[in-house]
């Protein structure tokens, strides 16, 4: 038994180990791990650090190590994009330094509050008064605020995001031109309205190279056309109505009512009182969407946009009325397509639907068909007021277009994350030095062993900063203002900037699971 959990244990270490280093070899623009791909059509082509797929690639053994990765990479790839390298490598750091540092379950209890209190701290002082005094170059402060009507600060900051993943043969010229074009389609789509969230939609188009990509009002749809659409198309000032339901036979669509509803469908009852079969339940529903054609052919409406899809005899109801079908248009489309004709989608196939569906009837320039190299996309474009945006994003393999499509969404998801906390910082790893001087500042005097726990976990958070931003661009020194000096100046030279709030939010990612996973492991020890 002793054995058994000491195998456990040796296991769980090693993977945290590969966690670590794979986190720390895959980080900056000069990252030495990378993943290789083998395409039939393309060869063989080199994968970038993509924190989420790299750690997924991984295939993790242990609840340990899949916990780390679940609680501190995935969320913050999830909130930002961007970031889940830093978090992984400060997660295993750290819990490595309290499994090697304790010896009791106390132990562990006092270096994770003690890490607690670190993150307290640097929530603390990490504010828009914080100064660093360079030597030569004078003081600077670390966080400023994005000034978007500057484009330069724009575009440093979606580069910080795609220069280090661009490791895909792209020249430094093709990486600007796809961070500006990305700038430009975000800032057009920023709406008036504060509660919602910028439509950039991104279309990948294998084949030309980078250069070529290109930013659009229109929203440009990459899905299947059935031949009625196509013979119906192009349409100019079309009256469309977007659903983001099915308009498709749903015999469950009452499983919910109590009885009788209005507003949410009628439950379909035979004669004797008993629920009624399948077959009264499917004409109830075609009957219902004949209804819905009916009412959307009275209203003029040109066009019909589904998330889902669309029943058979539906398209064909829709296209003898002269009404344009056009389905499964997807998830990442359909609220742009929405926002495109200025209403909100339809969500809910009934009675009442029926009734408001005036309310849901948008206006748009025109629909029609376009070829982009071999594929074949649904234009819709939108009147001069609408704040939609569509990156056409172009390369010339389908590895490459992997790598740089994923980049692309990574830097909208930063953009979006900064119209929230305006806040920006120096990249190359200058962030990260700050924070480490910080935690070293607050190192406390190994006046007994509880001291020297502290201590020791500290010193494991601050070394491990410092060795990022080595990674990042800032070089490994024994001199912390030497490295901070040159993180700044190569941060300037290259024009990186880092958002605040992502690289707050992978170091609190990072504590918190690392002292979530020493809890628990504390709990497993005491039993």
């Amino acid at each position: 038994m002793a054995d058994s959990m000491a195998d456990s244990f040796e296991t769980e270490a090693k993977e945290l180990q590969l966690v670590h280093r794979v986190a720390l070899s895959s980080l900056g623009p000069g990252g030495s791990l990378q993943g290789v791909q083998a395409n039939a059509s393309t060869g063989v082509g080199v994968l970038s650090s993509a924190s989420r797929r790299l750690f997924e690639s991984l295939r993790l053994r242990t609840w340990h190590a899949r916990a780390l990765v679940r609680l501190a990479v995935q969320p913050q790839a999830e909130a930002f994009g961007d970031g889940g390298l830093v978090a992984a490598a400060l997660a295993s750091a750290l819990v490595q330094a309290v499994r090697s540092g304790s010896e009791s379950a106390l132990d562990r209890f006092r270096m994770v509050r003690c890490l607690e209190g670190a993150l307290d701290s640097l929530r603390r002082r990490m504010n828009r008064d914080l100064a660093v005094d360079l030597g030569e170059v004078g003081p600077v402060r670390p966080v400023r605020d994005l000034d978007w009507s500057d484009m330069g600060s724009l575009v440093a900051l979606v580069r910080a995001v795609v220069a280090p993943k661009a490791k895909i043969g792209a020249t430094d010229q093709e990486v600007d031109h796809i961070c500006r074009t990305l700038v430009r389609a975000f800032v057009l789509a920023v709406p008036h309205s504060t509660l919602r969230r910028p439509e950039v939609s991104l279309v990948t188009v294998v084949g030309p190279p980078a250069m070529e990509s290109y930013s659009t009002s229109s929203v440009v749809a990459d899905i299947p056309v059935c031949r009625e659409a196509e013979r119906m198309l192009p349409l100019s000032g079309p009256s469309v109505v977007v659903f983001n339901t099915s308009l498709d036979v749903d015999l469950g669509r009452n499983d919910g009512c109590a009885g009788p509803s209005q507003e949410f469908g009628v439950t379909v009852e035979a004669r004797s009182g008993l629920r009624g079969s399948g077959e009264a339940a499917m004409g109830f529903e075609l009957r219902l969407l004949s209804r819905m054609v009916a009412v959307l052919a009275s209203e003029n409406v040109a066009a019909v946009a589904c998330q889902k899809t669309i029943h058979p005899f539906v398209k064909q109801e829709l296209a003898l009325r002269g009404i344009v079908p056009i389905e499964r248009v997807s998830l990442r489309h359909i609220d742009a397509v929405a926002s495109c004709c200025g209403v909100d989608p339809v969500s809910v196939i009934s009675e009442g639907a029926l009734r408001s569906i005036r309310s849901h009837v948008g206006k748009l320039e025109g629909i029609h068909l376009r070829r982009l190299c071999r594929k074949t996309v649904v234009s819709f474009e939108p009147l001069a007021d609408a704040k939609t945006q569509t990156v056409v994003l172009t390369a010339p393999n389908e590895i490459a277009m992997g790598e740089l499509a994923h980049s692309c969404r990574s830097a909208v998801a930063v953009l979006t994350s900064a119209l929230q906390s305006p806040y920006v910082t120096p990249g190359a790893g200058f962030f990260e030095m700050v924070l480490s001087s910080t935690v070293r500042s607050q190192l406390p005097s190994p006046t007994d062993r509880g001291r020297r726990l502290e201590r020791s976990v500290l010193e494991s958070l601050a070394g491990t900063m410092e060795t990022i931003a080595g990674k990042l661009g800032g070089g490994d020194s024994g001199d912390r203002e030497a490295s901070l000096r040159r993180s700044w100046e190569f941060a300037t030279r290259r024009g990186l900037l880092d958002l605040v709030m992502s690289k707050l939010a992978a170091v609190e990612y990072a504590v918190d699971a690392a002292c979530n996973l020493s809890q628990v492991d504390c709990t497993l020890v005491c039993q």
